[in-house]
């Protein structure tokens, strides 16, 4: 009975041992998955489009109250970014040619503050934190396939995240923060 009882413990032991083997395994699949996610699901690279020359005001930023207005030509004398074929999630799809909004928002002394408001033409508005920001690059999208974006293609200023075009959900920022028609930038 005793002989028994022993190898019953030790059968026990065994079948944990073999549990936490696999569930470790298990874990450690899951989290080399993760790891091997792409630091950005659409490429982005230097653009050599020529800034545009249009001094038609079209983003108005700042603290309110002392708002500037700036024009598409202002905007376009950052460096200018691209990125590879993709489709934003509203339905405009090719190639995004713009700035990154940290370039913008140091221009124009705005980076540190911590929450901006981001506001639509139609009145859409979301507030976006510093952190998030840090998290995530976002781009001011100024042209869709080298063209000004048009206003049937959510235009003319998007702001988008390109490292988050295709990830599954829980590995993005919220669809909420991509903005398009884009209109104002104030501090919150």
């Amino acid at each position: 009975m005793k002989k028994s009882v022993s190898c019953s413990l030790l059968q026990i032991k065994n079948d944990r041992a073999i549990n936490f083997v696999k569930i470790w395994l298990f874990s450690t699949l899951i989290l080399s998955a993760f790891l091997t996610t792409p630091i950005y699901a659409v490429e982005v690279h230097s653009s050599n489009l020529s800034p545009s020359s249009d001094i038609s005001p079209v983003l108005t930023l700042g603290v309110p109250g002392q708002e500037v207005s700036i024009s598409m030509a202002e905007i376009e004398s950052l460096p200018m970014f691209e990125t590879e074929e993709m489709v934003h999630f509203d339905g405009p799809e090719g190639r995004f040619s713009g700035v990154w909004l940290d370039d913008l928002l140091n221009k124009y002394g705005l980076n540190n503050e911590s929450s901006l408001r981001f506001i639509a033409i139609d009145g859409y508005e979301v507030f976006i934190p510093k952190e998030s920001r840090q998290r995530k690059q976002y781009l001011i999208a100024t042209r869709l396939n080298a063209l000004p974006i048009s206003s049937e293609n959510l235009g003319p200023l998007l702001l988008i995240i390109p490292s988050d075009v295709g990830l599954a959900s829980h590995l993005t920022e919220s669809k909420n923060y991509w903005v398009w028609a884009l209109n104002e930038i104030l501090v919150q």
